[in-house]
């Protein structure tokens, strides 16, 4: 009999404990912090040479590029971590090449910030595609010897980024008007890597 007592207290504590839950949903997705992407494949945007003697533009074929940037294909880094959340990314390569850098995203574009302190475009992150595309450039100045003394001067870089028109001219030359001497070159490629 004193059993039948205790039952109904029994099943009420349990019935006011089973709806205490207050649990509290949060419908927004968790957001990805680290993504990982592979090298997938690379497209040449553009390649523009000056030549002297008069400064002539031109448009060359992909296989001119050889002769300057003998690897261009394929990307210094075969695999890409970027990690949002502490604010780096990673280009591994699986050798001496591996880098990691402190980023900044503005829209799609992320800045690295090399070592003398400014931000430098490497290329775009896609978050809704997972993707990444990595953004590099030649960039090749020859000028012949000039009769004043000055003698051969070459310079080759191959740089992250983008290279438009005033990124070259204004080094050794100011105008494609002072390319006057035949084996005088401006040339510059700009190349997309794209990471999946």
């Amino acid at each position: 009999m004193k059993y039948l007592f205790y039952t109904p207290l029994i099943s009420l504590s349990l019935i006011s404990c089973g709806n205490n839950d207050n649990v509290i949903e949060d419908p927004r997705p968790i957001e990805k912090e680290v993504y990982q992407f592979d090298f997938k494949s690379y497209a040449v945007k553009e390649t523009i040479l000056y030549t002297g003697t008069s400064g002539s533009k031109t448009h060359p074929q992909e296989s001119f590029l050889s002769s300057y940037w003998s690897t261009y294909q394929q990307p210094a880094w075969k695999r890409i971590v970027l990690d949002l959340k502490n604010s780096s990314i990673q280009l591994i390569a699986g050798n001496s090449a591996d880098a990691v850098y402190n980023i900044r995203i503005s829209n799609d574009s992320v800045l690295i910030n090399d070592k003398a302190s400014k931000s430098r475009y490497i290329g775009d992150f896609n978050k809704k595609s997972s993707t990444f595309t990595l953004k590099r450039t030649l960039q090749y100045m020859k000028r012949e010897p000039r009769d004043n003394g000055n003698g051969l001067t070459i310079v080759q870089n191959v740089s992250f980024g983008m290279t438009q028109y005033d990124n070259m001219f204004g080094i050794l030359f100011t105008t494609p008007s002072e390319m006057i001497k035949s084996g005088d070159q401006v040339l510059w490629s700009n190349i997309e890597y794209y990471y999946k």
